[in-house]
């Protein structure tokens, strides 16, 4: 009877270790497990049957310990990987200025990033701190991208103006442009293949349509004419 015991929790043992992949074997309560297997075999080898059972159910312990580790490890990289696409989506959202868009929806999915990070880094809870992002992730769902009209053109039609023909530099030069006649050359570089002289940024006729580049920052849309965004 005590061998039939002995092997059954042995048996076991195996079963268990089995079910693991290679790469579990890094944490402490695994190795302890397999060490303490190793010394039941050994003991059961020898006859002391007593301490054989004794070791087995320790290791069983031990792989226990073990398989609560491993779920705690997956628990957190889901709980991280979560918490990582939420402060993500709530920086995209950002740009999208969620905040005057959907100003509901964007504080709270930043309350509730609040909310899962504490769970996550000070309480370690895991399991709430997935759940918390999950729901805050769906809130955020809603929000789209609202393009906002521009009043800074992106195409220019050059003018014939009665003694002072349009040219590149006054172009530039115009507040709804760039306001900086020294800007020329970004929109010379933007147009050369329309150019009429490719390497004359100088000859430019009225009528042709001209790209306006946007700098950094700028929101620009449609094409300025004779006074009129169209």
């Amino acid at each position: 009877m005590m061998k039939k015991l002995i092997l059954s929790a042995l048996a076991l043992l195996l079963i268990s270790g089995a079910a693991w992949s290679q790469s579990l074997e890094d944490n402490e309560y695994f190795q302890k497990m397999l060490e303490l297997r190793r010394q039941s075999e050994q003991s059961f080898e020898e006859g002391d049957y007593a301490e054989a059972k004794r070791l087995a159910v320790e290791a069983q312990s031990y792989s226990e310990q073990s398989k609560r580790w491993i779920e705690s490890q997956l628990a957190a990289y889901r709980a991280r990987s979560a918490l990582t696409r939420l402060k993500d989506r709530l920086a995209q959202v950002s740009k999208w200025n969620a905040q005057t868009n959907f100003p509901d929806e964007y504080s709270e999915g930043t309350a509730l990033y609040n909310q899962s990070f504490g769970e996550f880094h000070d309480d370690g809870k895991y399991v709430a701190s997935l759940a918390t992002s999950n729901k805050a992730l769906g809130i955020l769902s809603v929000i789209e991208y609202i393009p906002v009209k521009s009043e800074l053109p992106a195409y220019y039609v050059v003018r014939l103006l009665p003694g002072n023909t349009d040219c590149l530099w006054n172009i530039a030069g115009y507040d709804f442009i760039y306001d900086d006649p020294w800007s020329w050359r970004t929109i010379y570089n933007a147009n050369k293949n329309i150019m009429p002289e490719r390497d004359n940024p100088d000859l430019i006729h009225p009528g042709m349509i001209l790209s306006i580049p946007p700098l950094d920052g700028e929101l620009r849309s449609g094409t300025w004419e004779d006074g009129v965004i169209k």
